[in-house]
């Protein structure tokens, strides 16, 4: 079911549809479009179609969006324009600040979606593992090509109920990159990486 007052071009309604078969299967998925196509809209459609307008603040199961910095405050701006009745809070300023906003979201429950960065996620993780967030999101997913980078290790701590990766580059340099991505989205489907590497790494797999 898609959100009213929404509109979406028929491309976009079979993306957002696609996810929710996920979320229904209890699978993620990659969103692999290319740029300028409405990977976010998707997911902010997404976003509203989970939302359960019933339920009463306290009582709201966050999202976290994961995003390069430079595009947290875009994400901001695309839900407020999209997505008005979502309450969403930035991740921003200092550890203790965070760190404040964070207890907000734990104890308070007003929160829909919560918008944090690559740099700062790695900061952040401990204190945000004790969520249970409804989505977990990557935006530029490709900011986790490395497996063990500090931002992909944290990403894979978040607890979720459904994970997405969105990404317009999701295999730059080799099968190693989307091992990593995928890891995020269904750990373990992809086996572990030494193995999925001794299988694919040289085109042998089959």
């Amino acid at each position: 079911i898609l959100p009213a007052g929404l509109t979406l071009r028929p491309y976009q309604q079979r993306g957002v549809q696609w996810m929710q078969t996920l979320d229904r299967l209890h699978l993620g998925g990659v969103l692999a479009d290319d740029m300028g196509l409405g990977k976010t809209v998707q997911v902010i459609a997404l976003l509203l179609s989970a939302r359960d307008p019933e339920k009463k603040v306290g009582a709201i199961q966050p999202s976290i969006v994961v995003a390069p910095t430079t595009l947290t405050y875009n994400w901001l701006s695309e839900l407020g324009r999209f997505a008005p009745d979502l309450s969403v809070m930035v991740l921003a300023g200092s550890a203790a600040q965070r760190a404040s906003q964070i207890r907000h979201v734990k104890t308070v429950g007003d929160v829909d979606v919560l918008i944090t960065s690559y740099p700062l996620i790695r900061q952040d993780i401990e204190q945000l593992t004790d969520i249970e967030f409804r989505f977990a999101i990557l935006d530029e997913a490709q900011h986790i090509k490395n497996a063990g980078s500090k931002a992909a290790m944290a990403v894979r701590q978040l607890k979720a109920r459904t994970r997405f990766a969105l990404t317009g580059t999701p295999l730059e340099n080799g099968v190693g990159e989307l091992w990593s991505i995928f890891n995020f989205v269904l750990p373990g489907y992809l086996l572990s990486y030494s193995a999925f590497m001794r299988r694919f790494q040289n085109g042998a797999g089959g």
